[in-house]
């Protein structure tokens, strides 16, 4: 061999062991980390504490009775003081009624307004008895619809 050939084999060589040192210094580095990572037991956050949310009661069981409610609402904050035949409607459903009964009471939520209306619709005639009170900013909020 030359002395150039032979150069160039101890380089190669070295590269050799650099790389090999490389890679075994990579795969202890990594082995570590899992080690640190892994032996972590997860543990319980006993700093906060939390609560559940419940989730609202529901007044209207579809969104289309949800619609007539709106228009019942309009209904009776637009006629206060009549007492008995007044009518609603609702023209994205096509249904309309008659509130025929309603008397006004003090609760603890606010002024409440107890109903009965008919509600004509597509799938029927029906009596329905509700209840509407004032939230703190004086909207007409309701808070049950039932058929009966």
């Amino acid at each position: 061999m030359s002395g150039t050939t032979q150069e160039a084999e101890t380089g190669r060589r070295l590269a050799l062991r650099a790389l090999g040192r490389a890679a075994a210094l990579f795969i202890i580095s990594v082995s570590m980390q899992a080690c640190v990572i892994g032996g972590k037991k997860a543990s319980l956050d006993t700093v906060l504490t939390t609560g559940s949310v419940t989730e609202p009661a529901r007044v209207f069981p579809d969104k289309g009775l949800a619609a007539d409610g709106r228009a019942i609402l309009s209904a009776l904050s637009s006629s206060p003081d009549e007492t008995a035949g007044l009518s609603w409607e609702n023209p994205e459903s096509g249904a309309r009624g008659l509130i025929t009964a309603y008397s006004a009471r003090e609760e603890e939520s606010g002024d409440c307004l107890a109903f009965m209306t008919t509600r004509e619709s597509f799938d029927g005639v029906g009596l329905y008895e509700g209840k509407a009170c004032k939230d703190a900013a004086g909207v007409l909020r309701m808070r049950a619809f039932e058929q009966q």
